[in-house]
């Protein structure tokens, strides 16, 4: 278990020496182009955030079990104040 948390803690620390070095050798073309991919999956998170949400008189009820399959999580009316 050990292994794992350390590997956990330097994985960050380890991508962002790789990704230093590349940025030194790469070419501007690679940079911009994953510049866009990060600017696309932060819209796509943000769309998802926006689309999936429930209103504010909704509470959530996660995914459980019945009969033996699993029900996904959805918002259900909260009860009154």
């Amino acid at each position: 278990m050990r292994w794992a948390e350390l590997a956990l803690f330097v994985t960050p620390f380890a991508l962002y020496a790789a990704w230093r070095l590349a940025a030194a050798r790469a070419q501007p073309a690679l940079l911009w182009g994953t510049l866009a991919a990060v600017g696309v999956l932060v819209a796509g998170t943000m769309w998802l955030g926006v689309t999936r949400r429930l209103d504010r008189d909704e509470r959530y009820v996660p995914a459980h079990l019945e009969d033996g399959r699993v029900v996904p999580g959805y918002g259900v009316p909260a009860p009154p104040r």
